[in-house]
């Protein structure tokens, strides 16, 4: 399988919902029954430690990856507004005030076969967000 590169994008001050389509190594829909689904994000690749956002299954709209329609490969990702918030720089504590902040992600499917784990990965740029809700 293709490791396809996704940036994300997001703000601290809105929940992040997005919705993808995932490919199995014939470009079909990637059959996602018996599979197990993880997501991190981290400052950097190979950072030591627990990760800053750690997503898993969940069933509901709430903070993780929800399967959608396992057959179809569709899965909805939401991090929560108070997640990206408490992530490290942001409109005073970053690099550059008020500028995005980029982190790194991946996302691994745990599949019986192919023994091909990684789904999607890439850069994961949060802005400070600008009206408060």
């Amino acid at each position: 399988m293709d490791i396809p590169n996704v940036p994300l994008t997001a703000a601290r001050n809105l929940d992040l919902r997005e919705e993808y389509g995932l490919l199995d190594e014939d470009d079909g829909p990637l059959d996602l029954a018996s599979c197990t689904l993880k997501m991190e994000g981290r400052q950097y690749g190979a950072q030591p430690g627990l990760a800053l956002i750690s997503l898993s299954e969940v069933t509901d709209d709430s903070q993780g990856i929800r399967v959608l329609d396992a057959a179809a490969g569709q899965i909805r990702i939401v991090i929560a507004k108070a997640t990206l918030a408490a992530l490290p720089g942001g409109p005073v504590g970053g690099t550059e005030p008020n500028q995005p902040d980029t982190f790194v992600y991946d996302l691994v499917i745990d599949r019986p076969t192919p023994a091909e784990p990684l789904a999607m990965a890439g850069t994961f740029i949060v802005s400070p967000g600008v009206t408060v809700l």
